[in-house]
């Protein structure tokens, strides 16, 4: 029996902001809560998170936790971002990988993510850091 090693391209969106690039991180980073849609996008229950988290170095997690501290599972996926000055503003790139480590569902959850990334990352982020100028 033979194993195909199947690939599933990455969701990659970029937006241009109304800021530095230290600012545009910090506002990713630092900021995480403020701008990210708990309440429609999260991984465990909405009932259950009160607060997500993103570790501001290289290799960090994300997660969201629970009332009680409890943080949800590590997914093995990776997020990489690039902040490049542009016309007085910051180009934003956001790659999101690794989806071969869900399986069978790896297609159809990259899908749903690259939609979801429309109004988080596109919508949600660019318009807090765009307010912050």
């Amino acid at each position: 029996m033979s194993v195909t090693a199947f690939s599933v391209p990455p969701v990659i969106k970029t937006i241009t902001v109304r800021a530095t690039p230290r600012r545009a991180f910090d506002a990713f980073v630092t900021d995480f809560a403020q701008w990210w849609p708990l309440s429609s996008h999260h991984v465990g229950s909405a009932a259950a998170a009160v607060d997500c988290i993103i570790e501001p170095h290289a290799g960090g997690s994300i997660f969201e936790r629970d009332a009680a501290g409890k943080k949800t599972p590590d997914v093995a996926q990776r997020l990489e971002l690039r902040f490049t000055a542009e016309n007085g503003g910051t180009r934003v790139e956001l790659t999101h990988s690794g989806w071969e480590a869900l399986g069978d569902e790896a297609q159809s959850v990259r899908d749903s993510y690259d939609r979801g990334w429309v109004k988080v990352f596109e919508q949600c982020y660019g318009e807090y850091v765009n307010g912050l100028a």
